[in-house]
């Protein structure tokens, strides 16, 4: 049974929080919902009270539902993103309610628990977590929309650093050091290296021109494309899917910023590694499953290519068995390429966009297509 001070705590949240921002009065009415019509927007993704109030400020209809807030008020040792130790029957009522959700996910149960629901706002760039929970196939009407765009800049200046690691033979003085190990080596250049992204949205288009900066010579793959074409002026050349093989031939650096999708799941495996370069870099800060994981274990060992700069991986955390862990030509982050001090004001900005062109009737940014999966 709940304590009575958690039910208090999360009947709290389920208050009418008002708004003091101007009313539109002046505009359209045709353009928005009724003004007597309370919109519920629920919110399962820990934000500063600062950009609650934003949130809030956008339109005077808005009846904010902050769990994780409220959670964090009944108990610090609580963790973030264990909506469960709330009130049942107060969750219940709030997911009936609501209409619009704004979080890192949506737990299956909640799908059949929320009658109203017509839009959710991903506070991540990527949507197949929420797409395997069923939610598209569930319900067709609900709109899905993504995050992406606000991790260019930290996931794009990721990239570059683990080429640098790589290219300057950081791996080598990594390992020297742990050892107390003073020996010399020498070191390469970025700088007239061919690197290419395998996807080239946001992510890979900032990382493209950071690359181009560098001298290098940035290719592409798209799978939105049926032939190869023309560069852009940062990108030297546009390949189609069926041209990978060929372009990873010509690769010193691959990066891997697909979205997951059926489709691109293992698209990395053994044929692809085979057709790497002895000395190429894999670089993956965009799903784990998009490369065979066992394979690319394999080709490392073999020395079928030179190394691999992992953000991501098939399951997170990475075992502790995991032989990636103990190979000096393997650079490991914990998926924190997107991570940096202002995504909270970035997603929330992103956030009362969206919910601005929602109120008004006008197209969502990062609107996921459910044929495409992303």
């Amino acid at each position: 049974m709940p304590t009575r001070s958690a039910r208090k705590a999360a009947a709290s949240i389920m208050a009418r929080h008002p708004n003091t921002a101007d009313n539109h009065s002046t505009e359209d009415a045709r353009d928005q919902p009724s003004t007597s019509h309370t919109i519920s927007v629920l919110i399962n993704y820990f934000l500063l009270p600062e950009y609650l109030n934003r949130i809030r400020a956008v339109d005077s209809r808005l009846e904010i539902i902050a769990l994780n807030n409220a959670r964090s008020a009944q108990a610090k040792s609580d963790n973030p993103g264990d909506w469960r130790k709330l009130d049942d029957a107060a969750l219940s009522e709030a997911l009936a309610r609501t209409q619009i959700i704004f979080g890192m996910g949506l737990p299956r149960e909640w799908i059949r628990q929320t009658p109203k629901l017509d839009w959710v706002q991903l506070a991540s760039a990527g949507s197949d977590h929420v797409l395997r929970e069923g939610l598209l196939i569930e319900r067709p009407d609900v709109k899905l929309t993504t995050a992406s765009g606000i991790h260019e800049v930290p996931i794009s200046e990721h990239i570059v650093a683990m080429i640098l690691f790589f290219s300057r033979g950081f791996n080598k003085a990594v390992r020297n050091q742990e050892h107390n190990n003073w020996q010399r080596y020498t070191a390469g250049e970025a700088q007239g290296k061919t690197v290419t992204l395998v996807g080239y949205g946001p992510i890979a288009r900032r990382a493209a021109v950071l690359c181009k900066a560098l001298g290098m010579k940035p290719l592409a793959v798209r799978a939105s494309i049926k032939e190869q074409q023309p560069g852009d002026g940062t990108v030297d050349r546009f390949y189609p899917d069926p041209d990978l093989n060929a372009v990873l031939s010509q690769s010193d650096y691959v990066v891997l910023a697909a979205p997951s999708t059926p489709k691109t799941q293992a698209m990395i495996g053994k044929e692809q590694l085979k057709a790497m370069k002895k000395e190429a870099v894999l670089v993956n800060i965009s799903r784990g499953v998009l490369v065979d994981e066992a394979a690319l274990i394999k080709a490392l060992q073999e020395g079928e290519i030179g190394g691999a700069a992992l953000d991501v991986f098939a399951e997170e955390p990475l075992q502790e068995s995991s032989p990636l862990w103990d190979m000096p030509n393997v650079l490991i982050t914990p998926h924190v390429s997107g991570t940096n001090p202002y995504y909270s004001r970035r997603v929330t900005d992103l956030f009362c966009d969206n919910l601005r062109r929602y109120l008004h009737g006008e197209p969502l940014r990062n609107l996921v297509e459910r044929e495409r999966g992303y």
